[in-house]
C-alpha cells in the first residue's frame, strides 16, 4: 500500500503539471516535453548499454534535441530534417571501429524515432484547433487508466497475463485499465469536454486505443528492462 500511495502522489503532481503545460503552450510546453523526451532517450540508451550494446548516446541525444526544436519551429521541413539526421548518424558509424556497429547504429536511430520523434507529435497536436482538448482527454485517460490498472492488479490480483515478460501484470489489472480508460472518455463526453468533431463511438474508440497503446507500452518497457 505504501507503493500505491507513492504512485498516486507522483500522479497527483505529474498529471496536473502536464495539463498545465498543455494549457500554457509556448516555450514552457516545448521545454517540458523536450526534457521528458531527452531523459527517456538517455535512459533507453543506458538500458541498451547494460545489454552489451554501445549506442551513440551523446550524438543521438543531440539529434533528438535538434528534432524537438525542428518539430516546434520548423515543422514544415520535418522530412528533410529526419533524412539529414539519419544520414549524419549513419555517416558517423564509418568512424567507429566498435564491434557490432551496425546494431549500435540501428539502436541509436531507434531511440530517436521511438522517443523524440513520437513525443514531438504532441507539439503538432497542440497547434490544432481542438488540439488542447485532445491532449487533455489523452493525458487524463492515461492517468486514470494507469491508476485503476494498478489498483485492480494490487487489490484483486489473480492470473498473470504474460508472466514470462512481466510477473506483475494481471488480468484484473488489464480489466481495471480498460474500465478506467472508457469511464474517463465517457465523463469527457458527458461533460462535453471532448473535441467537437468526436461522436460517442469515436470517443469510446479513443479510450480503447489509449488503453491498448498504454498496455503495449508497459510490456515493451518491462521487456527492455529484463
Amino acid at each position: 500500500m505504501q507503493n500505491l500511495a507513492s504512485r498516486m502522489f507522483i500522479n497527483l503532481l505529474g498529471v496536473p503539471a502536464i495539463l498545465l503545460m498543455v494549457r500554457m503552450g509556448g516555450l514552457p510546453f516545448f521545454l517540458f516535453f523536450t526534457v521528458i523526451a531527452i531523459i527517456a532517450q538517455v535512459e533507453l540508451y543506458l538500458l541498451f548499454s547494460q545489454r552489451g550494446f554501445n549506442p551513440q548516446l551523446i550524438l543521438a541525444t543531440f539529434f533528438g534535441i535538434i528534432w524537438m526544436v525542428a518539430a516546434t519551429y520548423w515543422n514544415d521541413h520535418l522530412l528533410p530534417v529526419l533524412v539529414g539526421i539519419t544520414a549524419l548518424l549513419l555517416l558517423s558509424g564509418l568512424f567507429r571501429s566498435v564491434r557490432g556497429a551496425s546494431a549500435d547504429l540501428a539502436l541509436s536511430l531507434f531511440g530517436i524515432i521511438y522517443l523524440p520523434v513520437m513525443i514531438s507529435t504532441i507539439f503538432l497536436i497542440r497547434e490544432m484547433e481542438t488540439g488542447p482538448q485532445i491532449l487533455y482527454m489523452l493525458f487524463a485517460t492515461i492517468w486514470i487508466c494507469d491508476a485503476l490498472a494498478y489498483v485492480f492488479g494490487k487489490l484483486i490480483g489473480g492470473p498473470k497475463i504474460a508472466p514470462e515478460i512481466s510477473p506483475h501484470k494481471t488480468v484484473a489489472g488489464c480489466i481495471g485499465g480498460v474500465v478506467g480508460a472508457i469511464l474517463t472518455v465517457l465523463v469527457f463526453w458527458w461533460l462535453k469536454w471532448q473535441p467537437a468533431f468526436m461522436s460517442l463511438p469515436e470517443v469510446i474508440g479513443f479510450g480503447f486505443v489509449v488503453w491498448r497503446l498504454r498496455a503495449g507500452g508497459r510490456f515493451c518497457r518491462v521487456d527492455f528492462q529484463t
